[in-house]
């Protein structure tokens, strides 16, 4: 089982042993620790905290829509909702005033066989009919993958791994390297599509297989 920070096993020592550097740099540095663990009852984070009974303690199975209209009347800024998978569950998000939905297979339920979020979209979009936003929520890994997401609807996107691997190989730089890729991706296959701008994206331009 995996575990919260990782226990050191025999692949951990081969990997040590394989990378000596690292290892070192690793064994003078301040031992990991975890903010969203720190000060609970699970300690500092410096200690093996399972991580599927630590995630599944911070879940509440009992939630229902009564919880998000709860949630509306306490909460001045904007919500967005995330883990919205089928049109129904959208028409409610939007009737509750949710500000945005978060078109997504890995909101807190991962089933194997769930559809991507970009196949989910174009129902989804018809549903909320723009009474709430939409983000596209997993599959983007390039500024091509968004161009896809907004012509088939979705205001926006979120992205995890593309700026943490850059922020994992050079930091700050390589955050601002991989947001310049993506801005020259998209200025590219925008052109490539014949328009000058997102605004102009049309689901036209995606081409499916049949």
């Amino acid at each position: 089982m995996r575990a919260l920070p990782p226990k050191i096993g025999l692949a951990t020592l081969i990997d040590g042993a394989v990378h000596p550097s690292w290892t070192w740099n690793f064994l003078r540095s301040e031992p990991i620790r975890f903010a969203n663990v720190s000060g609970t009852d699970t300690g500092d984070g410096t200690e093996a905290v399972a991580l599927a009974d630590y995630i599944n303690s911070q879940l509440d199975p009992t939630m229902t829509w009564t919880d998000v209209e709860w949630l509306r009347s306490h909460r001045r800024g904007p919500v967005v909702l995330k883990g919205i998978q089928v049109p129904d569950d959208a028409e409610i998000a939007a009737k509750e005033g949710v500000d945005a939905i978060a078109v997504s297979n890995h909101g807190g339920r991962q089933l194997d066989d769930a559809p991507s979020p970009i196949a989910m979209l174009p129902s989804i979009v018809d549903v909320v009919a723009g009474r709430s936003a939409i983000i596209c929520d997993g599959g983007v890994h390039r500024g091509s993958d968004a161009v896809k997401a907004c012509a088939l609807g979705a205001n926006a996107c979120m992205a995890g791994r593309a700026y943490l691997y850059g922020l994992a190989v050079a930091g700050e730089r390589g955050v601002a390297h991989v947001l310049e890729m993506w801005r020259r991706d998209i200025a590219r296959t925008l052109a490539l599509c014949g328009v000058t701008s997102i605004a102009e994206l049309t689901p036209d331009v995606i081409a499916r297989s049949r």
